[in-house]
């Protein structure tokens, strides 16, 4: 659906943006779908795309540890200039972000879990969360020459943890043409998203569930790499058109959102015998320039009937053709949540912020959080309150987890945040309990009036998985979505809801590290809730996420059993 010069002014391109956005915030009274849609359980589509004839090897099982602590890799990342991937590190990259870890079954309070003590509904946990627990991202990596592996175009089997060689050849000069300003590596991961495994179930509200799952991806990306001392910068404006007939993918059912520039290491020659080897027995070889044959083919969707849904389709398809260039940081900076405001009015019983006080160390390894990290859907208890420190700590996180630096060049200039943080306090020691917006420079909270948490906040949720009053503090992901799309376009809509899901990525970690509860949502009335903050936040910013924390009941049963190896400690196979 490419755009025209037909007079009208730039607006026209946004457009099915932003009828899609209004839709999403007034869902919980009017219905994004023109008919009634009930998610067909029994005709849901893998829960992973399937290359079974393509060629491929494995990758080591036992991945090198992210030796810097979460709080260093999420506040203050390391950077060596000398550090660069390699197939072992790229290889806990993706096993700890997208890769199987262990299956899981536990009593929850969510009914769409039933049936998971079958085999075939079996839970599999990732490091990387995701809406509703259906993982739509699938991760090809554009090897080129110097790597060790044969130059060509990969896709990663999650189950399998492998990679699976679709075409051979050097294909690393089409993406870096894509990218504009084009970067010097040979080296790249895409992250596309297939669609229909996440519309089964959410119908048109997908396509705002994914870009946020895309988020949360790429901040365990970042944050991994980070631990070990490598900057990543996610690129998410590119010439996706380009790069989906690179993979031979159709537009509107799955599509490239992300490339990921990898730095890499210098090959030496052990690496390069080491790849030498791990090839053997293929038979395949090709050029390493220039020779590309047909991409392999995946097997066929396993649902029976996929439904299109015209409103998340159209929103995509205006972000996919938009050729407009990557904003400017400044281009940016109107539309950044946290500029300067009208004075909020005070809470009746404070009138001034609260400092909080120094979070809880995060001193555990980032692949230990991404092991350990899960929802708590029902679990939350208000039996024991939540530390202050504790939710100084998840704050803490939470807003450093805005910082995607996507389209910035490796240590540059990075765009400022488009969300900011409110927090609902229930259950705190030590902490009034009410609604407070955090201010992330004074790291305090700044008490607002309105209404009382409880019941409101249950009020506002519109489904059953979660009592609200339980969880000691609700942290509201707060943005002006509508200055975001004016500002950068149709990608802004990803790139807003991006950062919202890398800032539910970073509280995961930081609660998982802390031994606390956390659990996302986007079942709730925007509308209620932006009626609650606009007289303090302004009347254009949204609440577009809710994360909730807090301690689970003791006596939870559970069933996990890990697939991966316990990560290696020692931290002498780092390069």
């Amino acid at each position: 659906m490419p755009y025209s010069d037909e007079p009208g002014g730039p607006d026209h391109r946004v457009l099915p943006v932003t009828r899609y956005l209004d839709a999403v915030l007034r869902r919980a009274s009017v219905p994004m779908e023109a008919e009634p849609f009930e998610p067909d359980w029994a005709d849901q589509p893998r829960s992973h795309k399937s290359y079974r004839e393509a060629l491929g090897f494995p990758l080591p099982d036992s991945a090198p540890r992210a030796p810097a602590p979460l709080r260093e890799a999420l506040l203050a990342p390391p950077r060596d200039p000398g550090a660069g991937f390699t197939v072992p590190l790229l290889a806990g990259l993706l096993r700890y972000s997208y890769g199987w870890l262990s299956r899981r079954l536990q009593v929850t309070a969510d009914p769409g879990q039933g049936g998971r003590e079958a085999y075939a509904h079996a839970a599999w946990a990732r490091g990387s969360a995701a809406g509703g627990g259906l993982y739509p991202c699938e991760l090809y990596w554009a090897c080129g020459p110097g790597a060790g592996p044969l130059p060509g175009l990969y896709h990663y089997d999650q189950p399998a943890h492998a990679l699976r060689r679709l075409a051979t050849g050097d294909v690393s000069p089409r993406v870096r043409e894509a990218l504009q300003p084009a970067p010097t590596g040979r080296q790249f991961l895409l992250v596309t998203v297939r669609f229909w495994q996440n519309a089964f179930k959410y119908g048109e509200f997908s396509y705002h569930c994914v870009t946020m799952d895309l988020g949360c991806l790429l901040r365990t990306w970042q944050t991994w790499a980070a631990a070990c001392g490598i900057e990543l910068v996610p690129r998410l404006w590119f010439d996706e058109p380009e790069l989906d007939r690179l993979l031979g993918l159709d537009p509107a059912t799955e599509s490239v959102l992300a490339v990921v520039p990898l730095p890499w290491e210098r090959p030496t020659d052990e690496t390069r015998g080491k790849a030498a080897t791990a090839e053997q027995g293929d038979g395949r070889r090709g050029t390493a320039e220039g020779f590309t044959p047909p991409i392999a083919p995946p097997l066929a969707e396993r649902s029976r009937t996929v439904l299109r849904f015209p409103a998340a389709e159209a929103a995509h398809l205006a972000a996919a053709y938009d050729t407009g260039p990557c904003p400017a940081p400044g281009a940016l900076a109107e539309a950044a949540a946290e500029k300067p405001a009208p004075p909020a009015p005070p809470a009746p019983s404070a009138t001034a912020a609260v400092p909080l006080p120094a979070p809880s160390p995060l001193t555990g390894g980032v692949t230990e959080a991404l092991t350990a990290r899960r929802s708590s859907f029902g679990r939350f208890s208000a039996h024991r309150p939540l530390a202050a420190e504790d939710l100084s700590a998840l704050l803490e996180a939470a807003a450093a987890g805005r910082q995607l630096h996507t389209g910035a060049e490796p240590g540059g200039s990075a765009p400022p945040p488009l969300t900011r943080l409110a927090v609902s306090v229930q259950h705190v020691a030590g902490l009034r309990a009410g609604l407070h917006l955090y201010d992330s420079a004074a790291h305090a909270l700044v008490p607002l009036s309105g209404p009382a948490p409880h019941p409101f906040l249950q009020r506002a949720y519109t489904l059953n998985n979660y009592n609200l009053e339980q969880a000691a503090a609700v942290l509201l992901v707060l943005a002006r979505p509508h200055a975001v799309v004016a500002a950068a376009g149709p990608r802004g809509y990803r790139l807003l809801n991006a950062e919202v899901g890398a800032v539910a990525q970073a509280a995961y970690l930081a609660a998982a590290d802390l031994g606390t509860g956390c659990g996302a949502a986007l079942g709730f009335d925007y509308e209620a809730l932006h009626a609650a903050l606009a007289p303090a936040a302004g009347q254009d910013t949204w609440p577009l996420l809710l994360l909730m924390t807090g301690h689970e009941r003791p006596d939870r049963p559970r069933f996990d059993a890990p697939l991966a190896p316990s990560p290696r400690t020692d931290r002498t196979d780092l390069p």
